[in-house]
């Protein structure tokens, strides 16, 4: 089932730039889907869009099927949002900030929120001022989360937080995904941060979706070709197809392969070249894979432009 249906979104800004264009993306009930790019792709025009909070020039979202432009879903608990940045009222102890927004929320979860703030070691007595960022954006996403809003959108909300609040408020995300069934959007530059919660990926380069599946699928589509050999072997390979990302470093060339594209057979690959001293195909990770998809996107856009 569809959760979020995003159709031909595009967004240009005063200036006449474009900050997303003809993004189509469908996000399944119960993802955690990381919305990756390099700062400047659109990541959080594309989340504002979704939450109500901007109005697309052309195309639609649907959330759970309504029309984001329609309905205040943020207003009616349908949606949640989280971002860097954002400010609670900070002179208030945490307790005290959740029985003002508890009337707010229909569905409000006094028991989520109290393991949830066990969880991530919060004291309910302290006020808000005097929490560290990490302990800040656990508030934050805390208060979101016992909202039970049927879709979470978070904007790079683990920058600048150390490797001990990432963990633990990752863990808060997969159990509330997993008890709750939310659906979850997080927006970030830095993979590392939220690799080992995602389900889903999609990747934005200059405004426009590159590649979206799950996680797997991902991975899966894209292999890396290295190969050590002459200038003829190398150019021969080099050659042979339009590859996604190319890089040469004296008898050694590697290229990666975009599989959707043009079906890779390993087995041929080597018999071809024979010549080569080596060759070898292998995996790539998620940050090799979202390096690639960016390097060959802004390679794309240059043309495009040029032409």
């Amino acid at each position: 089932m569809t959760e979020i249906a995003i159709t031909g979104l595009s967004y240009r800004y005063r200036r006449g730039a474009h900050a997303l264009q003809d993004v189509t993306l469908d996000v399944p009930s119960g993802a955690i889907l990381g919305l990756l790019g390099a700062n400047g792709a659109g990541k959080t025009t594309l989340l504002q869009c979704c939450a109500g909070l901007r109005q697309p020039d052309v195309g639609r979202v649907l959330v759970g099927g309504d029309d984001v432009a329609a309905r205040a879903l943020i207003v009616r608990g349908v949606l949640g949002y989280v971002a860097a940045g954002m400010e609670l009222p900070r002179d208030v102890t945490l307790s005290a900030l959740e029985r003002w927004i508890a009337p707010l929320h229909r569905r409000w979860d006094p028991d989520l929120a109290s393991s949830l703030r066990e969880r991530f070691g919060l004291d309910g007595t302290r006020r808000l001022a005097t929490f560290s960022r990490g302990e800040y954006m656990k508030a934050a996403l805390l208060c979101a989360l016992a909202a039970q809003p049927r879709v979470l959108l978070m904007d790079e909300p683990l920058s600048g937080i150390d490797s001990v609040s990432r963990d633990e408020i990752a863990r808060g995300l997969l159990v509330a995904a997993a008890t709750v069934g939310i659906t979850i959007v997080i927006a970030s530059h830095d993979i590392a941060e939220i690799e080992s919660v995602l389900s889903h990926v999609a990747i934005l380069v200059s405004g426009r979706l590159r590649c979206a599946g799950t996680l797997d699928e991902i991975q899966a589509r894209y292999r890396r070709i290295t190969m050590l050999g002459s200038d003829e072997v190398l150019g021969a390979l080099a050659r042979e197809q339009s590859w996604l990302d190319v890089t040469r470093a004296g008898r050694m060339l590697c290229v990666v392969a975009d599989t959707s594209r043009t079906p890779l057979d390993p087995a041929m690959l080597r018999r071809r070249y024979a010549a080569a001293d080596s060759l070898t195909v292998e995996d790539l990770s998620l940050r090799d894979v979202f390096s690639s998809v960016v390097r060959s996107g802004r390679v794309a856009s240059s043309s495009a432009e040029a032409a």
